[in-house]
């Protein structure tokens, strides 16, 4: 945009330049005119007997420097219209252009977005779902954990009874004989 305003400028001010030279040359060309009137009013001209027959005339062309430089001026300001015209076309094409890319960009980013939102929905989800397995899973194996040790217990308890049963027998069966003996040391 700042190139086709630039653009704008310059040739705006070409423009400008091109019109005050035309209008400086038309304004010392007509001053310079009405010095010359006076010099010609003295001159007495027999047109009669100067002009030929219409036929055999040759026109020459009135155009004066002040009418081709502002035929110049013209032309120049209509080519630098139609320079600004193309310009602000192009520039228009340009915006346009960025408008409808804007707006894919803004699609694709929108859609992209709303796609991670969903792999996030997902994601939390499946990870709920995990947790949640987790969880039973642990609650199973402390289950079972529990029933083993219960089971553990049991069976210590069970065996730590029978051997102090067999060591109680032992004992007492130490205890007699040792009873006998002391009956016999005693008797002897």
């Amino acid at each position: 945009m700042k190139k086709v305003i630039k653009q704008l400028l310059g040739l705006a001010a070409i423009a400008g330049a091109v019109a005050g030279a035309v209008y400086l040359f038309k304004k010392k060309s007509d001053e310079e005119g009405d010095e010359f009137d006076d010099d010609f009013d003295d001159e007495d001209f027999d047109l009669d007997n100067d002009l030929k027959s219409v036929s055999d005339r040759e026109y020459v062309s009135l155009n004066t420097g002040a009418q081709a430089a502002a035929e110049t001026v013209e032309e120049t300001v209509t080519e630098a219209g139609e320079k600004v015209e193309d310009t602000l076309e192009d520039a228009g094409d340009a915006a346009d252009t960025l408008k409808a890319k804007a707006e894919d960009v803004s699609e694709t980013v929108s859609d992209k977005a709303k796609d991670a939102a969903k792999d996030a929905k997902d994601i939390k989800d499946s990870v709920k779902h995990t947790v949640e397995d987790a969880k039973e899973s642990l609650k199973d194996a402390a289950k079972d954990a529990a029933d083993q040790a219960e089971d553990l217990a049991d069976a210590v308890e069970e065996k730590t009874k029978k051997t102090l049963k067999a060591l109680k027998g032992k004992a007492e069966n130490a205890a007699e004989a040792v009873k006998e003996k002391v009956k016999k040391i005693s008797e002897e």
